[in-house]
C-alpha cells in the first residue's frame, strides 16, 4: 500500500516537475529540484504505474475553475504534506528523510504564503460530509428539513457566477470593439 502511495506521490511530483517545464522549471527554487530528483531517483525504480494516464492532483486542477483553484491546492498541499510524513515515518535511509523535510518546508511555505485561508476549516466540513450515513433516519429527515434553503443557496451563488461571467464577457467584447 505504501508503495503505491509513494508511487503516486512521485507521479505527482514528476508531473510538477516536468509537465509544466516552462513555468515550472522558473518558479521551482534550485535546491528543492534537486530534493525532488533525489527522491524521484530513490523511489522511483520502475515508472510503468506512473504513466497509467491516471495523475492524481494535476486532472482536477485542469478540471476546475480558476476561482476554485485555489481552495483545492491548499487541500493538495496538505495532501502531499500528510504523504511526506509517512514517508518520513517509514523511511529508513537519514538523507531520504532530510530530503522530505525540506521538500515539506518549501510545501509549507508556499501554502502559508499563497494559498493561506480556511482549507482546513473547509477540508473539515468536506470529511464531515463523506462521512454522512444516507441511511440513517434522522440524517435523511434533516436532509429534507434544510433542502429548500440550501437549493436557494446553490441557487443564489449559480446566479452570482453567472453575473460575473456575464461581466466578464461584456469587458472581453468592449475590448475587442475599440
Amino acid at each position: 500500500m505504501i508503495e503505491q502511495q509513494v508511487m503516486a506521490f512521485v507521479w505527482g511530483v514528476c508531473l510538477l516537475t516536468s509537465g509544466w517545464m516552462t513555468f515550472a522549471e522558473a518558479s521551482v527554487p534550485e535546491n528543492l529540484n534537486k530534493s525532488i530528483d533525489e527522491l524521484k531517483t530513490y523511489y522511483i525504480k520502475d515508472d510503468r504505474e506512473l504513466h497509467n494516464a491516471n495523475p492524481i492532483f494535476l486532472r482536477a486542477l485542469k478540471d476546475i475553475k480558476q476561482s476554485e483553484q485555489k481552495l483545492l491546492m491548499s487541500i493538495i498541499m496538505d495532501t502531499y504534506s500528510r504523504i511526506f510524513i509517512r514517508m518520513q515515518n517509514e523511511s529508513q535511509d537519514k538523507s531520504m528523510k532530510e530530503r522530505l523535510e525540506h521538500v515539506q518546508e518549501h510545501l509549507k511555505n508556499l501554502q502559508d504564503n499563497y494559498f493561506p485561508g480556511k482549507s482546513a476549516e473547509l477540508k473539515t466540513y468536506a470529511e464531515t460530509f463523506w462521512a454522512i450515513k444516507e441511511n440513517d433516519p434522522i440524517v435523511q429527515h434533516k436532509a429534507l428539513f434544510e433542502l429548500k434553503r440550501v437549493y436557494r443557496e446553490a441557487t443564489q451563488l449559480r446566479n452570482m457566477n453567472n453575473k460575473d461571467r456575464r461581466r466578464r464577457q461584456a469587458k472581453s467584447i468592449r475590448r475587442q470593439k475599440s
